[in-house]
């Protein structure tokens, strides 16, 4: 029954593929996304939460209202340049009480801003840049597609367990270890490093659109880049800050030439 087992669930991954296939707005990579948007918002409003039962939030002064200012323009040029983005319909920006440079977006539009980010973004351009990139993460539904890539690898390292179930557990642990580090390695890794990269794209396009300058995206991350210490990419998350700095002025025309048309506007 091995055989038939394994060519069950070998057709149960290619036909998560073949269903979950879908573009990006904005950059046209197709990617696997089959988790319902229904369930994704709703576990991003409960993650949302959770999260925010531990921070200090500041609903009043002027960072809180240059968050909302900000970040209302944001999600307004995100759907005016991609109307084709299945973009939440409410937004819930936060300005979190932390000195840590950092902020974050889940699905269903809830985006959490670090007052350290606010300082180190340096005025409305750059805390625009960062807030794009946010809604891009939502507007590509990364957190989705990292889901469904997800319950892939578990699906596989089932089958491969399966496949190996004659072999001694010792031999079986080491071959299923050394597959699961293949694939955090060989697809998470460089995946998270790609949502990145797409993200800053959308980001920077969408702050341009906006009428904030693309061009503080470059020293936005010289000052991210001094921030953190060297580390190899192909084991990080994110891109190295000259990786994404390069990649910034590739764009940079197109952004530019979207921040004009918005000053005409």
């Amino acid at each position: 029954m091995r055989g038939p087992g394994r060519l069950l669930g070998w057709c149960v991954v290619v036909l998560g593929l073949a269903a979950g296939c879908s573009s990006v707005p904005g950059t046209g990579r197709q990617r696997v996304n089959f988790m319902p948007s229904g369930q994704m918002n709703r576990l991003g409003e409960e993650t949302f939460d959770t999260l925010l039962a531990s921070k200090t939030t500041l609903d009043t002064g002027p960072a809180a209202a240059m968050v909302r200012r900000v970040g209302s323009r944001v999600v307004e040029s995100a759907r005016t340049l991609y109307p084709d983005g299945d973009l939440p319909s409410h937004w819930e920006i936060v300005l979190i009480d932390d000195e840590t440079p950092n902020a974050f977006a889940l699905p269903g539009g809830r985006i959490g801003v670090h007052t350290g980010m606010v300082d180190l973004a340096g005025g409305e351009d750059g805390l625009g840049i960062v807030l794009g990139h946010e809604v891009g993460h939502v507007l590509a539904a990364h957190s989705a597609e990292r889901m469904s890539h997800g319950l892939l690898i578990v699906g596989g390292l089932a089958i491969g367990s399966t496949a190996l179930e004659d072999e001694d557990e010792a031999t079986r642990a080491r071959i299923i270890g050394a597959l699961g580090a293949g694939a955090t390695i060989g697809i998470t890794l460089p995946y998270s490093r790609l949502h990145e990269t797409e993200a800053d794209e959308l980001g920077l396009m969408i702050a341009a659109n906006a009428g904030f300058d693309p061009r503080q995206a470059i020293p936005l991350w010289q000052r991210m880049a001094r921030q953190g210490g060297q580390r190899m990419e192909f084991l990080s998350t994110h891109p190295v800050p000259q990786t994404r700095i390069e990649e910034f002025k590739r764009l940079m025309p197109k952004a530019i030439a979207l921040y004009e048309q918005s000053r005409t506007r």
